[in-house]
């Protein structure tokens, strides 16, 4: 046989032999993935939803007034006023000149945050304090349910035509006696003007007030040297008359305070003693609302079954979808465009926030918008690493999720959201969740 026939031979056997290793590898293979390795899908993991009440919350110097009334079956009664406090400019009338008082003014520029109808005009009553505000002796806030005294009469009362889509500056007259009696003072150079601590001392500020008895909304404004500002309007008359101004602007210490009155609606067992319902008593909701002290409390009670699908188990991914309640929301009450969900403890004490995969940035919830039929709209979290931290945990060292408005409306804004839990027939809550099982039971 000559050489170029042995080589051939060779080159057969050679293929064969790897041809043959080939297969049984891939044979190997596919008897480990069908006997000892699984990934399995599921969205049928129990998630259970509760409401929890927080009976006060800090709403010192956040920079916006929330002001207004509103109720409904659902949320109740809300009351919302401000409480600011005034420093004024520095003014030095010109003996040479005479002057003449014109208008008391306050400017107020409109946040974009409200809830009810933002048609109907909101009216305030401003009433002068009669105590300064104080910060709390240990925390050193103001919280919502904070109380300060002011004169029954108010010195003022406005109608509010709000514009919180335009965003726009509002200007209302106030007092003219009021401004009648500061701007007489400050032209005999009263010491009660000479700076802002005299100043905090004759005027102690102005709680804002809504009339209850005829609002349909509350509104958001900001609070700085531009909104919720108080403008003394003047002349000074010399060879000619000039027109001149004196401002007033919002200081701290200032705060937003709430009432709100649950009766006959879903929320009205919350009490002292009662802090968390479980939506099972609540016909299968959970809310969730900044000022009034709402959020959502979730757990994954059976979290530990999938240990019991095989030898060992992981979980891969994992995507909790929270879906708003079909007709509780719309032109009066929007959803908040993002929520935050944080971790806590069996005692509902706040942990961390939960992040993405990376623990780069914060999740906010990811909204995604049914504008026709509204039936499939919902918020997502990728809850993976939370979940993967959980598995196979037991008793205290079990830990759950808080889901509230983000950090930047908890305090400051009336805006809210209702979710269905697995067992409400409109919108339900849905974990999905990707897991991988070695050697299957």
């Amino acid at each position: 046989m000559n050489m170029k026939k042995i080589l051939f031979l060779i080159s057969i056997v050679s293929l064969l032999f790897c041809i043959s290793c080939r297969n049984e590898s891939s044979t190997l293979g596919d008897e480990w993935v069908e006997s000892d390795l699984k990934n399995v899908v599921t969205d049928t993991c129990t998630v259970k939803l509760s409401t929890v009440f927080l009976d006060s919350i800090n709403t010192s110097n956040k920079n916006i007034a929330q002001i207004g009334y509103y109720s409904d079956n659902t949320w109740g009664k809300i009351s919302a006023s401000t409480y600011i406090e005034y420093s004024p400019a520095t003014f030095t009338p010109n003996e040479k000149y005479t002057y003449r008082f014109d208008s008391l003014t306050i400017s107020m520029k409109c946040n974009g945050d409200y809830l009810g109808d933002t048609l109907s005009k909101v009216k305030v009553h401003l009433h002068e304090l009669t105590e300064n505000l104080v910060l709390d002796t240990y925390t050193k806030y103001l919280y919502s349910n904070s109380t300060f005294s002011y004169n029954s009469e108010p010195f003022s009362t406005i109608n509010i035509q709000p514009t919180p889509k335009g965003k726009k500056t509002l200007e209302y007259r106030l007092s003219d006696d009021l401004g009648k009696t500061w701007f007489n003072k400050i032209l005999a150079k009263s010491d009660d003007f000479k700076n802002s601590d005299d100043f905090r001392h004759y005027f102690k500020g102005i709680a804002f007030v809504p009339d209850e008895t005829s609002n349909k909304s509350i509104m958001g404004f900001g609070i700085s040297d531009s909104s919720m500002c108080i403008t003394l309007y003047y002349h000074e008359i010399g060879q000619e008359s000039v027109e001149g101004t004196v401002k007033f602007v919002p200081t701290t210490p200032n705060f937003n305070k709430v009432k709100h009155d649950r009766s006959d609606t879903p929320l009205q067992a919350f009490s002292d003693n009662l802090t968390e319902i479980v939506s099972d008593k609540m016909s299968n909701l959970s809310y969730v609302q900044g000022l009034t002290g709402l959020y959502t409390k979730i757990e994954f009670p059976y979290l530990n079954n999938l240990l019991e699908a095989g030898k060992m188990v992981s979980i891969e991914s994992a995507k909790l979808y929270l879906y708003p309640v079909k007709g509780s929301y719309g032109l009066n009450n929007p959803l908040p465009s993002s929520l935050a969900l944080y971790q806590s403890n069996e005692n509902n004490v706040t942990e961390d926030q939960i992040t993405d995969l990376l623990g780069s940035s914060v999740q906010t919830g990811s909204l995604v918008t049914d504008e026709a039929l509204h039936e499939n709209t919902y918020y997502s979290f990728d809850i993976t690493s939370f979940l993967q931290s959980n598995l196979g945990k037991v008793g205290y060292n079990i830990k759950n999720l808080q889901l509230v408005l983000p950090e930047s409306k908890i305090n400051t804004s009336y805006q809210s959201v209702i979710f269905g839990d697995m067992k409400n027939p409109q919108s339900n809550v849905k974990l999905s969740v990707l897991y991988k099982i070695y050697k299957t039971n």
